[in-house]
Parts: structure tokens; C-alpha cells; sequence
């Protein structure tokens, strides 16, 4: 992965077999506490400890990060109680064995933890109340352990659905240097070029509502599919969306509401999914078809 400029990998389970093929490669790995696991871990901290010894102490030294669950408070609302007990176990368990400065622990959100209401321009930006009682114990943990707050953010989804309202440049982060399709948030004064900058700000600017502006942002998932059956889902804009994301933010240039604040960022997906079930284009972000042939050239170096 190393000779293809792969530097980091988001990993979305905890299957030996496939960490194993990550040690010694030099890839840094973040990975992730399955839904459906988290009842368990939640309800106690010796299981939370038997499964950070067996899934996580082996293969420390690669990983970074883990994500205890994805989406959870959006997709599998059923779930939301057992979120932060499993992610306090899980760090306890973890400093348990004097790993929990090396191994952070957070958890990832959909888009749609914001309020849709008010998600435009970004200054209105504000968390849905149905999550705030389960969010603010999470980031108040996240703050008081220099993790960051994880977050799944699609211009594609966006600009699919938004009937003509969003121009395709500044979905792709295609518009710099054409004035015409910037966007001027008039609360806060800032001018977006591209609407990735937008939607990490709309995060931003919910954060310091509920009084955690300060806390770092990781970007786990965006991609742009290259096929589908929709006019957007093409190789070309797939390309040129994933490329321009990398160069932005191996550019370093930040967002205008954190300038020059490094973003990492993990790009979606490493193959297509051609047994993924839901709308074709869910099988068509990969960078890689099934059989380990390109579906098209990523720069991932920023020399």
C-alpha cells in the first residue's frame, strides 16, 4: 500500500486476519467497534477489557485510532444508550495496559446529526436535538482526551439531492479562481470556494454552540462513486473530486472557518462493493475495481 502512497487506512472492523496483513507495512490504521458489539462493551468493563486485549493489544503498535461504532446516533438510533459506556470502557481498558495516549478513542457521525433546518450557510450550523443528550457526554469525553470528533461528510450526497440547487464546480472543489459559484456566508462573513470546506464548517460551527469549537475534526469517510446510472457518477468527477480533496488538504490551506488547521482525511473506499446492496453508486467508490485493477490514478503524495 506504502508504493501506492497509502499512509493511513481506516479499517472497519477488528478482524486478526486482516490487521495482521497490515503489521509491518507501515500503514497507520484506525479502526472500528462494530454496531452491533457495543451492548457488550458497554454493559461491562471486563468484556471491554478481554476485547482490547484480544482484538486491539496485539497490533497496537499500527493503530491510532478506534472508532466505536459509525453513525450510530443517525442510522441505529436503538443504539445511542450503549455509545459512550462502550467508548469509556474501551479507554479504560486501554489504559489498563498504558496504551490509551497512543490509541484514541472516538466515534463516527453522519451528516445528518446536524440539524437539516439549519445547516445553511454554515454560521447556522447546529446539532439535531434528538442527539444532543447522547453527544454531549460523547464530546465532552473527546475533549478531555485529545481525541477528535469524527465525522462521514459527502458533497456528493449533497449535491445529488439538492434538484440543481448546488453547481457541480463547487461539489468537486472545481470552482477556485470562478468567483461565480462561491458561496458568502453573511454570519459570519466567510466565503467558501467548495463545499467540502462548507460542510466540515457546519460541524464546526455546531461544535461551538454546545461549547466544543476547539476539538480537532477527522474526515473518516468522503468519496464521489464513478459510475451509478446518474449523470454525476462518472470516472472523470470521481477523479477530480478525490484528487482536489487530496490536494486541498495535503495543501494545508485548512477551512476559511479554521484556517491552516490540518485535516486528515480518509478517502472512500479502497475497492468498489459490487456486492453492496441499497443505490447502484454505493457500488462504485472505490479506487480499485474487485480484482485489484485501477479504476482510475489517485495522487496521495503532496511532493
Amino acid at each position: 500500500m506504502q508504493a501506492s502512497g497509502i499512509k493511513n487506512a481506516m479499517v472497519y472492523d477488528t478482524n486478526p486476519e486482516v490487521m495482521e496483513a497490515f503489521m509491518g507495512s507501515g500503514v497507520r490504521l484506525s479502526v472500528q467497534v462494530v454496531n452491533g458489539e457495543l451492548q457488550t462493551l458497554a454493559s461491562d468493563p471486563d468484556i471491554a477489557q478481554q476485547w482490547v486485549q484480544t482484538r486491539i493489544l496485539p497490533f497496537a503498535s499500527t493503530i491510532d485510532y478506534i472508532s466505536v461504532g459509525n453513525e450510530v446516533l443517525t442510522t441505529e438510533r436503538d443504539k445511542s444508550s450503549f455509545l459512550y459506556p462502550a467508548m469509556i470502557n474501551i479507554h479504560s481498558a486501554l489504559a489498563t495496559f498504558d496504551i490509551d495516549n497512543a490509541v484514541k478513542v472516538s466515534t463516527t457521525h453522519a451528516a445528518n446529526v446536524l440539524d437539516a433546518s439549519n445547516s445553511f450557510p454554515p454560521s447556522n450550523g447546529q446539532f439535531n436535538v434528538s442527539v444532543l443528550q447522547y453527544m454531549v457526554p460523547i464530546l465532552g469525553f473527546l475533549s478531555s482526551t485529545g481525541a477528535p470528533f469524527m465525522a462521514n461528510v459527502y458533497p456528493f450526497l449533497a449535491y445529488i439531492s439538492a434538484n440543481g440547487d448546488i453547481k457541480l464546480p463547487y461539489a468537486l472543489l472545481d470552482s477556485v479562481g470562478a468567483p461565480e459559484y462561491y458561496v458568502a456566508d453573511a454570519g459570519s462573513g466567510l466565503v467558501y470556494t467548495n463545499l467540502f470546506d462548507a460542510q466540515i464548517d457546519t460541524l464546526v460551527f455546531a461544535l461551538e454552540k454546545v461549547g466544543f469549537g476547539t476539538l480537532p475534526l477527522m474526515v473518516t469517510e468522503t468519496g464521489w462513486p464513478s459510475a451509478g446510472g446518474l449523470e454525476a457518477t462518472t470516472v472523470v468527477n470521481a477523479q477530480k473530486y478525490n484528487n482536489n480533496v487530496v490536494a486541498h488538504v495535503l495543501g494545508g490551506g485548512g477551512t476559511p472557518k479554521r484556517p491552516a488547521v490540518p485535516l486528515q482525511v480518509f478517502i472512500f473506499a479502497l475497492f468498489n462493493e459490487n456486492q453492496k446492496t441499497g443505490p447502484d453508486y454505493e457500488q462504485h467508490f472505490g479506487l480499485f475495481y474487485p480484482d485489484q485493477s485501477r479504476v482510475y490514478n489517485l495522487a496521495l503524495r503532496s511532493n
